[in-house]
């Protein structure tokens, strides 16, 4: 009897354990302004790297018009390299036009990542500078805020697990 009690007390705590795993990454960032009079609205990748595999989350750039594909995409290089080259079609769900300065929150699903990855965002603006910011991220940890300095094309990052 004891050893069936013990057998359920562990199946209650796996479910609730698999239960309270994160699912939700809020991004909270800013765009600059430039005082450019040739500014042009920057690209935005958002992606998780883990033990050689990654998952896109986020991509912001030029959305196709006319017939042609989007030609600037490998300049957003490390997202280019590990996603971007291999499947187009792949980021339908999660694309959305290039967005200009201004602060931004986003909610991502991170439901079926791994409980280790590194996250990354890179912005690439055309005409300007290219920015690169990346956090480990263990959801296994307490910790479940994190703050990223900012950079040339891109403010403070912060993020929070939920």
């Amino acid at each position: 009897m004891n050893k069936v009690i013990g057998f359920i007390a562990v199946i209650v705590l796996s479910i609730s354990a698999f239960a309270t795993q994160a699912t939700t990454l809020s991004v909270d960032f800013s765009l600059p302004k430039f005082g450019d009079k040739n500014y042009r609205k920057p690209y935005v990748a958002i992606w998780a790297e883990h033990k050689g595999e990654s998952d896109n989350l986020l991509l912001w750039h030029l959305t196709k018009h006319k017939g042609k594909s989007d030609k600037w995409l490998p300049d957003l290089r490390r997202w280019w390299r590990k996603e971007g080259r291999y499947a187009e079609q792949k980021f339908d769900g999660m694309t959305g036009a290039t967005k200009g300065a201004g602060d931004y929150n986003l909610d991502l699903d991170i439901s079926k990542l791994p409980k280790k990855f590194t996250l990354f965002i890179e912005v690439v603006r055309e005409k300007g500078g290219r920015s690169i910011v990346r956090q480990k991220i263990d959801l296994s940890q307490a910790a479940n805020n994190f703050t990223i300095a900012a950079t040339e094309e891109l403010g403070e990052v912060k993020l929070s697990i939920q």
